[in-house]
């Protein structure tokens, strides 16, 4: 079969819809497009209003070509073995969530958040608490009294916004499925199944106005290697630095001739004959690598012109900072291979296990409500998904947040074999059928290897908003056991937190890496529950059941894996420290039940 799917892009019916006048995905790639070349390329956004209700554009396209094919295929060579195949292209509807959220985050100019910008105040000068009734002495810029469009974002406002991209296509999946049935004796069946799904243009959020790799044209070098470079000396030297450097007693920095051409005013900034690679090592790269990262150093040096800005800003778009927008590029790739035995209904029992052999890989794992202000950075339990590096997407794929490698079921119902009409004891009398007829054991179980999580670094290497994961560069033993009274998933979490300053074992990422995401695992899932259930049938006065259930039998304990209940943060005192539990203690309850 074909199916044809028209999807049209949901938009306000009054009115209260903007967007940029030009096309923010064209925009992004040529920001990229011209760094690469050595040139600048940051025209400023100004927003207008649009949508149907202007005789305007919507958000995106209205999705006309989704044609969606389907086959399948059935097959019995002989009567107790069937095998089946088939493949499907599966469009999902989506765009009410996107555009609710951009309208409540991301409509510029409809809304006013006053705020001051990004990375401006450090713990020195941060305003203090007074009380719970006064508000602190915070110095905000005056809100706009009132806005015309066309609106234009202020030059030098380094804003933090959210956003649609232009060009959205409708997510989809191609669902593949191969397997074999056979019937054994005594009433079982066995299967063999290959299961696929292959996501396609999922939603995934990528900076627009992430810094840009920008090449310098006389050493062919781009600044995601130069940056690594200079951040691998930081590593090696311990993080070892010289605040107010003089001749002989600075540490010893190789020059990158990146930086001498690309900042060249900052040679000789402490004493002459000092190189730029040098001066920018002491101040900058090395200070904040471990904290705000590279991208605090970037916008110092290029943005805030601290130490002046002779040749203009060439990394970042000073209207913004960030703007995270939904964009359709994310892919996911799952791969199972099953086994199933099943016994239908016969002689009182029925039966299904089942083991799956899996693999389930993506670029994120958020859901279509996920954005910016309401993921696990931002305090709202996300899953740390953003894209790190906006020019290499593929940089965040690794194991999907529910990915699980082995997975085993069990269910089973079985009436048991005493009282009347049984195997045993079928000719019982009325007291004893009373006491030992009509009896069901009921139960099932599920077990799975372990969930996968990320170490998150509170250095900001690649992007200003969002840190990167860590990077393992030795051995890192997991081993759950307790470290002063509290679960703890590693073996050593001092060390790991100790060896950041050098890089080894783990260490932060460089500029330009995303790092290596879902590459631990801690607890999987383990539960046991069953029930035992007896009913009294009373003829024309109905039945009374009564019933005992217990919730994870053998009280086993797993933690959860989730980045709000794992410490997941390199150098802070709870790395791998579990603080909430993902299955309850075990737990009973007794029911007594009459129907007439």
């Amino acid at each position: 079969g074909l199916r044809q799917t028209i999807l049209q892009t949901p938009w306000e019916t009054d009115g209260q819809q903007v967007a940029p006048t030009i096309d923010t995905h064209t925009w992004y790639m040529q920001r990229e497009s011209a760094a690469l070349t050595g040139q600048v390329y940051e025209p400023e956004l100004t927003f207008v209003p649009n949508g149907p209700f202007y005789h305007r554009p919507g958000y995106w396209p209205k999705q006309k070509n989704n044609f969606a094919p389907r086959v399948a295929i059935a097959y019995s060579p002989n009567p107790r073995t069937t095998i089946r195949a088939g493949f499907g292209v599966f469009f999902d509807h989506y765009g009410e969530e996107l555009v609710n959220t951009y309208s409540q985050f991301g409509s510029i100019g409809l809304s006013t958040i006053v705020m001051n910008p990004a990375n401006v105040y450090g713990y020195e000068d941060s305003p203090r608490f007074v009380d719970r009734r006064t508000l602190p002495p915070i110095p905000l810029p005056p809100p706009p009294s009132s806005i015309t469009f066309p609106y234009t974002v202020p030059q030098g406002s380094f804003q933090i916004q959210w956003g649609l991209d232009s060009r959205l296509k409708t997510p989809y999946s191609e669902s593949i499925d191969f397997s074999i049935q056979r019937q054994l004796p005594f009433a079982f069946t066995l299967e063999a199944n290959y299961v696929g799904r292959l996501g396609r243009h999922l939603l995934q959020s990528l900076d627009l106005a992430e810094p840009i790799d920008f090449v310098d044209t006389k050493s062919g070098v781009d600044y995601f290697t130069a940056g690594a470079q200079l951040s691998r000396q930081v590593d090696a030297n311990g993080g070892q630095f010289s605040p107010k450097p003089t001749p002989g007693t600075a540490v010893n920095v190789q020059t990158i001739p990146y930086f001498e051409n690309v900042f060249p005013f900052m040679a000789g900034y402490d004493y002459p004959g000092e190189s730029a690679t040098q001066a920018i090592y002491n101040h900058e790269w090395a200070p904040n690598r471990p904290m705000a990262g590279e991208t605090a150093a970037l916008a110092d040096l290029d943005l805030y012109c601290k130490y002046g800005c002779p040749l203009g800003t060439r990394f970042w778009q000073s209207q913004f900072s960030s703007i995270y927008a939904l964009s359709t590029i994310g892919m996911s790739y799952y791969n199972a291979a099953q086994l199933v035995l099943r016994h239908p209904t016969a002689s009182g029992l029925s039966l299904d296990f089942s083991y799956t052999f899996s693999k389930s890989i993506d670029m994120g794992s958020d859901v279509e409500r996920g954005t910016l202000f309401n993921t696990a950075f931002y305090g709202g339990g996300g899953t740390f998904s953003n894209i790190i590096n906006t020019w290499k997407p593929y940089l965040n794929r690794g194991a999907s947040d529910f990915d699980t490698r082995h997975l085993i079921t069990a269910d089973w119902v079985y009436q048991l074999p005493f009282g009347k009409g049984r195997k045993f004891l079928s000719s019982a009398n009325a007291v004893t059928e009373a006491l030992i007829g009509n009896w069901q054991w009921s139960g099932i179980s599920r077990w799975t290897s372990g969930l996968p999580f990320s170490l998150s670094s509170p250095s900001f290497a690649t992007n200003f908003v969002f840190s990167s994961f860590a990077v393992v560069t030795g051995k890192v033993q997991t081993r759950k056991h307790l470290v002063n009274g509290a679960p703890q998933v590693f073996a050593d979490p001092t060390s790991i937190n100790a060896g950041t300053a050098t890089g080894s074992p783990v260490r932060f990422a460089y500029p330009g890496e995303a790092g290596e995401r879902n590459n631990f695992r801690g607890d999987g899932v383990f539960g046991i529950d069953s029930g035992l259930a007896k009913t009294w049938n009373m003829k024309e006065y109905g039945a009374v059941r009564f019933s005992w259930e217990v919730f994870n039998i053998t009280n086993s304990v797993r933690f959860n894996t989730n980045a709000t209940t794992l410490g997941q943060l390199l150098s802070s005192g709870n790395l791998g420290v579990y603080s909430a539990m993902q299955n309850i203690p075990r737990r009973m309850q007794f029911g007594l039940r009459y129907d007439f």
